[in-house]
């Protein structure tokens, strides 16, 4: 199989998109992959194609006009120099193109799959529209070109039903859960946590659209004393006098690597807490993705905590099957008093052990997620269609 990858969201053991399409490249053993990419740092494939984008735009986005520049990049065609990409397609014949719908490249694998007649493979995380820095009419033509992303994919990855449903019909869309790091579950058995007290663990972003409800949750703890809160990221842009309090109270754990992180899961954890947003004006981000954080979590077996308004896609998914505690209230305090009825209910955290568990090994399955990435993506080149059209070229 070889693959094209034409996209600002490239393979990289890191976090985020980035860290989903490393762990879907990397473990596929038969693939022939090219990356065609403006930064190289940190990326391994059997080739790498350097692509220059447009010198002026690049400095206009570093200015006050940053945001006009954006609306260039992203509402018109990508500016970028590309002969080196047409030469690569034309004399190495890829399978297909693949990218993420996220940043300015997805325009550029859309104009080059089009002009070549390849067979586009996209993978829906976000809701880019929602994340970039253009004017309001530059948003409207954005979101356009990106439902326009989602027809012509001949095969589009959403990372929710949500997602999906957002995005509207297609015929062949499917959904692709987040994937975990394959055999986590063996390198940390599933086991009970060695602190006796109940202790609830945050691993993840601190600020941005999460920092006030993780603001008001560390402030509303200070004085519970019948669990522990303990939470992981990089140093959040809080208040010195918080951020001074919540690292005195061992509530503020600091950065970890991967690694040392997953034995904290392990030996500490007696449940996860995952966060979505209740800022209105970012509903459709909290409503379409899915975090990965929660497929994480899964793997070790325990008690999963979801904090986050009724529409969002993590709230519903727990909903649906009865595998999370679920707390809809934006108070801090709704969610430390079922937080301590959790911690003296052993029945309830024994059931929700068991279908973290059950959803590890089936709906999370690493594995299993892999297999259907790959299979999903055979079942386009091996199309009569596509076979048909090789052959013709």
């Amino acid at each position: 199989m070889k693959i094209l990858l034409i996209s600002s969201v490239l393979p990289r053991n890191n976090i985020g998109g980035e860290l989903l399409l490393y762990r879907h490249l990397s473990l596929w053993q038969t693939l022939h992959l090219v990356i065609a990419t403006e930064n190289s740092e940190g990326l391994h494939a059997q080739e790498i194609i350097k692509i220059q984008a447009n010198p002026l735009l690049t400095r206009l986005k570093k200015t006050r006009l940053s945001k006009w520049a954006n609306d260039v990049c992203q509402c018109f065609d990508a500016f970028y120099e590309i002969k080196g990409i047409r030469h690569h397609i034309k004399y190495n014949k890829p399978d297909l193109i693949l990218t993420v719908a996220h940043g300015e490249l997805c325009w550029l694998a859309l104009r080059l799959s089009k002009e070549f007649n390849l067979p586009l493979v996209t993978l829906f995380h976000d809701w880019w529209p929602d994340f970039v820095n253009v004017h309001s009419w530059g948003r409207g033509v954005l979101t356009n070109r990106f439902q326009q992303l989602y027809q012509h994919s001949k095969l589009a990855f959403c990372v929710s039903e949500e997602m999906r449903q957002a995005l509207g019909k297609h015929p062949n869309a499917k959904v692709l859960f987040p994937i975990s790091e394959p055999f986590a579950s063996e390198r940390y058995p599933v086991g009970l946590a060695n602190s006796k007290m109940f202790t609830v663990v945050y691993a993840g972003n601190l600020s941005d659209i999460y920092a006030p409800m993780m603001q008001a949750l560390c402030t509303a703890i200070q004085e519970v004393s019948e669990f522990q809160l303990n939470i992981f990221g990089p140093q959040p842009d809080w208040s010195d006098e918080l951020l001074q309090q919540v690292k005195d109270q061992g509530i503020y754990r600091g950065f970890l690597s991967k690694t040392v992180l997953y034995k904290v899961f392990h030996q500490q954890a007696h449940a996860f807490l995952v966060s979505m947003s209740f800022n209105k004006q970012k509903q459709r981000r909290t409503q379409v993705s899915f975090p990965t954080k929660l497929v994480e979590y899964i793997q070790f077996g325990k008690p999963i905590i979801i904090w986050g308004p009724e529409y969002c896609s993590a709230v519903r998914w727990g909903r649906k099957y009865k595998a999370a505690l679920v707390v809809t209230s934006p108070s801090a305090e709704d969610l430390i008093q079922a937080i301590i009825k959790l911690a003296n209910n052993l029945g309830e955290q024994k059931r929700l052990r068991n279908k973290a568990l059950e959803m590890a090994k089936n709906m999370f399955n690493p594995q299993s997620i892999q297999l259907k990435f790959i299979k999903s993506i055979h079942e386009i080149i091996d199309s009569p269609s596509q076979r048909k059209q090789k052959y013709a070229s």
